[in-house]
């Protein structure tokens, strides 16, 4: 359950993070995206994991589904309620990629796809070390889609900005 406690915690760590990065923003060493993509990002990741691993009740035992795709076989079985859960996994990384996006430079945003895969498989490993989840590597493919999507979703912005603006110029 998120709480005022977390919002205020998630707030802290975003401040904090633009805190660290003005300096470097007002000497140039910053873009604007990057500048402000940071704190958002801090936020956001904080948010993510709070809802994925610190808040979570711990099992006993350490819990693990290491077949690939098993959610669309219990799907097809009969258990329905999964859909959802493929679709908040979606849902949660879009805003990732957007965010990594912002950050990195032009010439590095095929990166965000890697990062994008690293965050959500540190989750998953974080989850099954924390015994507060379920680890499985559809979680982990589902999330990078995602991730792809916000990826696409700020490219497609971007380059329809960067048109518009052209355009006026000219």
């Amino acid at each position: 359950m998120v709480t005022t406690k977390s919002v205020l915690i998630w707030t802290l760590v975003a401040f904090v993070v633009g805190l660290i990065t003005f300096p470097l923003y007002r000497k140039g060493k910053l873009r604007d995206g990057t500048f402000i993509g940071l704190p958002l990002f801090a936020f956001y990741f904080a948010f993510v994991l709070t809802i994925t691993i610190i808040e979570r009740i711990p099992f006993k035992d350490a819990r693990y589904q290491l077949e690939v795709f098993w959610t669309y076989k219990a799907i097809q079985a009969g258990r329905t309620e999964l859909k959802a859960e493929i679709f908040w996994n979606y849902i949660l990384f879009i805003p990732i990629g957007i965010l990594i996006s912002m950050i990195l430079p032009k010439k590095f945003k095929w990166l965000s796809i890697v990062i994008s895969l690293l965050l959500s498989s540190g989750i998953e490993i974080a989850q099954l070390l924390f015994h507060r989840g379920l680890f499985e590597f559809d979680d982990i493919i589902h999330n990078t889609l995602g991730a792809m999507i916000g990826i696409l979703i700020y490219l497609t912005v971007s380059w329809t900005v960067n048109r518009i603006n052209g355009k006026k110029t000219k």
